[in-house]
């Protein structure tokens, strides 16, 4: 059977991640929904920036490790992407913290979502008025 979600490519933020692995669907508990995650990464459907590796990287646990394992799913950035990166941090220049030391993945998230397209995967929200602006701001 073919599920409604299949249909889209996707595009996933760290936090995504993050909160799916550690909060909210641990792999331990919910082994048939990573099976179906893999899938995806196998089918070329999710994929991220490999800005979102380099975060995960940060931390030596078991999802950094999970991410390196399916490593296709991390895509290097193109000269579409590096333009569009470009142009989103020319018009969003506070994106990115400006004292931020380790790396930044949103702006590459955003580019690769509206270059492949994908659906771009995150659980910020929007910021309000006068706050530095997050991925919904921009996408």
């Amino acid at each position: 059977m073919k599920l409604p979600f299949e249909n889209y490519s996707y595009c996933i933020d760290t936090n995504a991640l993050v909160d799916l692995w550690r909060r909210v669907y641990p792999v331990d508990v919910f082994p048939s929904l990573w099976k179906n995650i893999e899938g995806l990464i196998e089918s070329g459907k999710l994929i991220a920036p490999r800005e979102v590796l380099n975060e995960l990287e940060q931390i030596d646990d078991d999802l950094s490790k999970w991410a390196r394992k399916h490593r296709t799913m991390f895509v290097p950035p193109d000269q579409d992407q590096l333009d569009q990166v470009k142009d989103i941090l020319r018009q969003y220049p506070t994106l990115i913290e400006a004292n931020k030391t380790i790396p930044d993945a949103d702006p590459f998230v955003i580019a690769l979502g509206k270059t492949e397209p994908a659906v771009v995967v995150t659980n910020e929200r929007i910021a309000g008025l006068g706050g530095r602006p997050r991925i919904p701001n921009v996408v």
